[in-house]
């Protein structure tokens, strides 16, 4: 407990917000609704007469496209301005927003949150509103995209905009020249790509230029660029021709040469989606235009099987994302995309997969997996309860390596006793192997390494799928964590240099069975997120657990510290701008001599329940699984937290394919 209050006053401490502007932040725990409108309001949080209010000489609204691309829909769009006031809008179904400026002061800060956790966090700084002869007659435009996103990173010192955030940084850093010079700088960054796209690198303003969410002209140089976090922390910004080579974004920013153009315009795919749109409504006819006849992914020789989600009745599709770029051993060209869509209540997803061109124009080939594996990269904060291990409360990054065990049905043979994988970041070999535990259908890592390939029906312990490659130690916490030789299965032995991992890495995956023989042949697995490290753990707002779970449940002295078929989980974010949690999670060991021996895990996925503001929970149930499965027959109970058992809470959620994780654990 004291712990967990502790993390929580370090990291309230480092983010230093003013009460006014954590309040005027707060809206982005909500990240809701908007239907498909543009509304705004306006909430003043300063306490006091701002002595700049807007004249009739200069505008009052602001208004602009939150877009990734692709149009950023029911975003939240928060305005903070100089002196903490706030005000909030949300885009509409095209990205279009309006929000009010009355009772702020420059300079200003706008915040976009995606409810969906589709798309990261996007934000715009400008220090001047446009004069106008009423201040009804026209709105300052500011947009709000990576390319904006990008600008305000250049104002800061360490690249992460949330510096701004920090009581009397935004006054500081985001002044007239600071903005111009990172927009001159961006813009010889981008100078092949803005070129490419009809636009004029000596004179384009990603931030006051007006432009629709379409895939041409500016919104198709979004679509050639992302930004991702940066090898040693903070935010570079890449390429979908060229991700390796990648630009760092902050106050010292220079650019020696720029990002290289794609080899196809930004709307290359409109008759491909077309084409799928027609093919999932009916008209099979267009499926052979759409759809590859090699068509394979993850195992899966269906689009409607290997993507169920954009499959089912009444979805829309919407534009697509290309995260890179690259040629197949046969000199094809192909794409990595994500396939948006919006489901018939509402909610919007992506679906990752493979395009080639081919004589007609492009269709879907899918990554050409003969099996379900997928790898993603993942960020953690690991907070420990237990003395001993309180001092190595550490931030972990890697990637997880997802593998559902071999099922009837499924694309994965039934007689898949072990996965090795190698690649980027891997020390050697990595193996995964069935769980010695219940409630989880994945594949786990062996926490040992393993000399050779595992056989006789062996499983794991370590109940993760997480290989870790880089870590450092929370704020306050006072040892240097190293891995025992027991761990080196899950660790790579000291934390690597994560520059040396390429984006979108490539890593070899073989199957066996129980006797160490091969099945099928080895095959690629391509990681579709930005590969992180430990680092970037400081940039991310983490939700805190209420006090009520961590002395009841994860205390040996807590009311819930016995046996316990479910358990209500609640949580509270920092200043109520940590994402929205979509999984919750519990580990329980059994203690020593407690009979069974057996793991039980549980799951709850889903959006969580808030009465109260900022306060978020959800029941989880020991032995449900990931798919809501009830894996004990009869029911089970989490373990009691007795000598020698543990226990341990994780909050997930996920931005684009970046899976983040939330942990705390006690052992007794």
């Amino acid at each position: 407990m004291n712990y967990t209050k502790n993390t929580q006053d370090q990291v309230k401490s480092r983010l230093k917000l003013t009460a006014a502007c954590a309040l005027a932040l707060s809206v982005l725990a909500g990240c809701g609704g908007g239907g498909g409108s543009v509304s705004t309001s306006s909430t003043s949080t300063s306490g006091s007469t701002s002595s700049s209010t807007p004249t009739s000489a200069a505008a009052t609204t602001i208004t602009g496209t939150v877009a990734t691309g692709s149009p950023v829909a029911n975003a939240t769009v928060t305005v903070i301005g100089a002196n903490g006031a706030s005000s909030t809008a949300y885009s509409s179904s095209t990205g279009v927003y309006s929000a009010s400026l009355q009772g702020l002061t420059a300079p200003y800060l706008v915040v976009a949150t995606d409810p969906s956790g589709l798309n990261p966090t996007l934000v715009s700084v400008f220090t001047t509103l446009a004069t106008v002869p009423s201040p009804d007659d026209q709105a300052t435009v500011v947009n709000v995209t990576p390319l904006t996103s990008a600008v305000a990173t250049m104002t800061t010192v360490t690249g992460n905009w949330l510096d701004l955030t920090i009581a009397g940084n935004l006054s500081q850093y985001v002044t007239p020249s600071a903005v111009s010079a990172a927009k001159t700088k961006l813009n010889a960054a981008l100078a092949s790509i803005l070129s490419a796209n009809g636009l004029n690198p000596a004179t384009f303003d990603p931030v006051d230029t007006p432009f629709t969410a379409n895939q041409t002209g500016e919104d198709a140089v979004l679509d050639a660029v992302q930004l991702v976090p940066a090898p040693t922390g903070g935010t570079q910004l890449i390429s979908t021709a060229n991700p390796a080579v990648g630009i760092t974004l902050n106050q010292n920013t220079t650019v020696s040469a720029p990002l290289a153009a794609p080899p196809a315009v930004g709307n290359y795919l409109a008759s491909l989606i077309s084409s799928l749109g027609q093919c999932l409504g009916g008209t099979s006819a267009s499926c052979s235009q759409a759809i590859d006849a090699s068509y394979l992914d993850n195992g899966f020789t269906s689009v409607t099987t290997a993507h169920p989600a954009f499959a089912a009745s009444g979805v829309t599709l919407g534009l697509p994302q290309t995260l890179k770029f690259f040629t197949n051993s046969s000199g094809v060209q192909q794409a990595l995309v994500m396939l948006r869509y919006t489901t018939s209540t509402g909610s919007t997803g992506g679906a990752i997969t493979v395009v080639q061109k081919t004589t007609g124009g492009w269709d879907i080939v899918g990554n050409q997996q003969p099996y379900n594996v997928n790898i993603t990269s993942f960020l953690t904060r690991r907070q420990f309860l237990d003395s001993n291990d309180l001092p190595y409360s550490r931030y972990e990054s890697g990637i997880g390596i997802t593998i559902p065990v071999g099922a009837t049905g499924t694309p994965n043979p039934t007689n898949l006793a072990s996965a090795a994988v190698t690649g980027p970041g891997i020390s050697g070999t990595a193996y995964l192997v069935p769980r010695n535990g219940t409630g989880n259908t994945l594949l786990a890592l062996t926490s040992a390494p393993q000399g050779s390939i595992p056989t006789g029906g062996l499983t794991s312990n370590s109940n993760t799928s997480l290989y870790r490659w880089s870590w450092q130690a929370l704020p306050g916490a006072t040892a240097t964590y190293s891995p025992a030789p027991g761990s080196l299965g899950l660790y790579t032995s000291t934390p690597i240099n994560v520059s040396t991992v390429p984006q979108f890495a490539t890593y070899q995956v073989t199957f066996y069975d129980t006797n160490g023989n091969t099945i099928g042949q080895t095959f690629n697995v391509v990681n579709p997120s930005p590969t992180l490290a430990a680092a970037a753990g400081t940039a991310v707002s983490w939700p805190i657990l209420t006090p009520g779970v961590l002395t009841g449940f994860l205390s040996p002295s807590g009311s819930s510290a016995g046996a316990q078929t479910s358990v209500n989980l609640s949580w509270t974010s920092i200043d109520n701008i940590s994402p929205l949690v979509t999984k919750t999670q519990i580990q329980a060991v059994p203690g020593t001599g407690v009979t069974p021996s057996t793991e039980v895990d549980g799951w709850s996925i889903g959006a969580a329940t808030s009465t109260t503001p900022g306060i978020y929970s959800n029941t989880v149930t020991a032995g449900v699984d990931q798919n809501g499965v009830q894996d004990c027959n009869p029911a089970c109970s989490f373990p009691a937290l007795v000598t020698g058992a543990s226990r341990l809470v994780q909050l997930s959620w996920t931005t684009g394919q970046t899976a983040f994780y939330d942990l705390w654990k006690d052992t007794n």
